[in-house]
């Protein structure tokens, strides 16, 4: 049913809890993984002359992060799935739109419920619930354990 499984993670415990449902539906379905993550854009922080520097070094910074995190869960997704073709994809820009943008190949967008940005989010709007409403193709929000609990 699946050909391609776009997940996108930030290192946060909900997107590594999605990236584990990608991976078994993933196997299920004989299918790629794509992960990806996206560096937001930051706003210039004016230091005397330094604030594009300031912002280029901590972009910089956080996709070297991105980087070590897909490298450090494809080590470990491939240890159990080793023929598992696996797609690391680390873009740059508004997190929702680069999500819509990468899922032209895709079949399904994976997504955890909640980022890093628990605030932010509250504020600015979820990326989970900007990727529903922007893309076209199926998308399934994976709760934490912790937020689904009913009593």
């Amino acid at each position: 049913m699946f050909n391609e499984i776009l997940v996108a993670i930030d290192g946060s415990e909900s997107s590594i809890y999605a990236l584990e449902y990608a991976v078994k539906m993933a196997t299920q379905n004989k299918a790629k993984l794509r992960i990806l993550s996206v560096v937001e854009d930051l706003p210039t922080i004016y230091t005397a002359g330094a604030g594009t520097v300031v912002r280029d070094k901590l972009q910089e910074s956080i996709k070297e992060k991105y980087q070590k995190l897909h490298q450090e869960q494809i080590e470990r997704v491939k240890e159990d799935h080793p023929k598992m073709e696996i797609i690391s994809d680390i873009r740059e820009g508004k997190p929702s739109h680069q999500i819509k943008n990468a899922s032209a190949t895709s079949d399904l967008i994976v997504i955890g419920h909640r980022g890093q940005g628990a605030v932010l989010s509250w504020v600015l709007g979820s990326v989970a619930r900007e990727v529903t409403e922007q893309c076209t193709v199926p998308v399934l929000i994976v709760k934490d354990l912790d937020h689904c609990n009913i009593n």
